[in-house]
């Protein structure tokens, strides 16, 4: 064996060794505070806030006689494939719009963000876009407007509107 792939071999031990103390919480201080390039990977595996709720993003339409339409769920993706467990990535969609979730969630309770400011928020417009290509506009609609449904428990679901979007012209 050759110097250099015992140099790296050494290399990749003393990383994998490292990274496994990095989760023991006697060391896990020292090392966070001396890896300030984030080298050493941090896994979770069963996270401290697991996500309890689903999402589900609704529209509807006030047409030019002030007639309100019924709410539609807004396809965000197809239906999962036969061979999801090996290659999904259709899965990309619903965490993209998890994360666009949390971000309004963020910019309303964290960074105070009033209602009347999200409409210029990049999250915002990402669900505004979402809605107005997914949601074939009705004949006589002149607005639309989105919702955030959210969903917890398992045996008896609840639904609570998180979010409820002016209304836009289509």
């Amino acid at each position: 064996m050759s110097l250099a792939a015992i140099l790296i071999c050494g290399l990749v031990v003393a990383w994998l060794v490292v990274t496994v103390l990095a989760h023991i919480p006697p060391f896990q201080f020292w090392i966070n505070r001396v890896d300030g390039c984030y080298f050493i990977p941090h896994w979770n595996f069963f996270a401290p806030n697991p996500g309890d709720k689903d999402y589900y993003l609704v529209a509807r339409a006030r047409c030019r006689d002030g007639r309100l339409t019924e709410w539609r769920n807004v396809p965000l993706y197809g239906p999962r494939p036969k061979f999801a467990w090996l290659w999904h990535p259709q899965k990309r969609a619903a965490k993209i719009f998890n994360d666009t979730v949390q971000s309004i969630r963020f910019l309303r309770r964290v960074e105070g963000v009033p209602d009347s400011g999200l409409p210029f928020s990049l999250p915002y417009l990402l669900l505004l876009r979402t809605v107005s290509k997914a949601v074939p506009a009705t004949p006589d609609a002149a607005e639309i407007q989105f919702a955030i449904i959210e969903s917890t428990g398992h045996d008896e679901r609840a639904l609570s509107c998180a979010f409820l979007s002016s209304f836009h012209r289509q």
